[in-house]
């Protein structure tokens, strides 16, 4: 069955046009806010995928760890480049320390990891923070705008009241645009701190079984340090 298309009916692409031109140029800017925000979310969502954040070689090497192995996959972790490698080479590094001093540096590393899985996501709410507000600011241009040009000519006559009137329903283009923009980058920035929460929990579930055995003194090492010279390690 084929639709016949009224030709009196609008053009959907032609009236987001119209709408965008009529919003002036203040509109611009608001549509880089968007762009921003689509990069940024994209940027994002790739790199807080489960493999790149958590790879299987990370849990292959607790259990070696775990194992009494950690030689064997000491160098390959230190090399690594995902955020769960790290954390666990922070351990690695404290190896044959006090419990507390090989969790305490795998948390810190993981603190710093977090801040960084957590980066671009401030960038989206400030972009959801500043797009209504350049939306606002084209409102109440376009608004003082329309005022100057009634104030020319008065008031009183019924056709000015209409040019009022449209001169206000344009100038609310620019906010309802910088609401299109800013409303669904919050719901992004808020799903991707969860993702975040999430991802940074996995990485700390996967390198804890390794904490414990990295404190323990490897067979024929040599006895950890006392708690002095731990102390000036870290004081250094």
């Amino acid at each position: 069955m084929t639709m016949i298309r009224d030709p009196q009916a609008p053009n959907i692409v032609s009236t987001i046009g119209e709408f965008f031109d009529a919003g002036g140029l203040l509109m611009w800017p608001i549509l880089g806010c968007s762009v921003v925000v689509v990069g940024l979310a994209i940027e994002r969502y790739v790199s807080l995928r489960r493999p790149r954040v958590v790879p299987a070689v990370v849990g292959a090497a607790v259990e070696q760890i775990v194992q009494g192995r950690a030689d064997v996959v000491a160098d390959g972790i230190v090399a690594a480049a995902a955020p769960a490698a790290r954390v666990l080479a922070a351990g690695l590094r404290r190896r044959g320390f006090l419990v507390a001093d090989v969790e305490k540096a795998m948390e810190d590393r993981l603190r710093d990891e977090t801040a960084r899985l957590r980066g671009n996501v401030r960038g989206i709410t400030l972009v959801a923070a500043v797009a209504p507000l350049l939306g606002l600011l084209g409102t109440v241009l376009g608004i003082a705008d329309a005022f100057a040009t009634v104030e020319q000519s008065g008031l009183g006559r019924g056709d000015n009241s209409e040019a009022l009137a449209a001169g206000i329903k344009v100038a609310l283009y620019t906010t309802i645009f910088g609401l299109f923009v800013a409303i669904p980058a919050t719901l992004i920035a808020a799903h991707l701190q969860a993702l975040v929460r999430r991802r940074a929990a996995a990485i700390a579930e996967t390198v804890a079984p390794a904490v414990e055995a990295l404190a323990q003194r490897p067979a024929g090492g040599a006895a950890p340090p006392p708690a002095s010279a731990q102390g000036a390690t870290h004081a250094a």
